[in-house]
């Protein structure tokens, strides 16, 4: 199974050393090229768009650039999915991981969050 995951990044910052994910710098077109990251304003794209879409110009950019992939999975460059609460990096998910979830699943999402103190729509508002 070919799998990528996009890691939608607009700066520098660390990340995985695992093939599958691939740091892409959104709204390239606007911005001046981080070195070692794919940007998202190369053959058909909306990387002019980022201040509007944000980290969907990675997925367009992905549409037209990663179709030889079996699945296409999106990160930001900060929050992962893994297999419990963690901020190192060695916890995120792995391409046998994510093939064994896939294999039941269709797609993969974080874990639901409860909003005790506001609703949704408040805490969307408030931040």
């Amino acid at each position: 199974m070919n799998i990528k995951i996009i890691v939608a990044t607009h700066k520098a910052y660390v990340m995985p050393e695992n093939d599958i994910y691939l740091p892409v710098q959104v709204g390239a077109a606007l911005n001046e090229p981080i070195a070692g990251y794919t940007p998202d304003n190369t053959g058909q794209h909306i990387s002019a768009q980022n201040p509007f879409y944000n980290e969907l110009t990675a997925l367009y950019w992905a549409k037209y650039h990663l179709a030889d992939q079996d699945v296409v999975g999106l990160a930001h460059y900060r929050r992962y999915l893994g297999q419990r609460a963690s901020h190192d990096l060695r916890d995120i998910l792995d391409a046998e991981q994510i093939a064994m979830l896939l294999s039941d699943h269709d797609v993969i999402v974080p874990k639901k969050r409860h909003y005790y103190i506001e609703s949704q729509e408040q805490h969307y508002l408030n931040a």
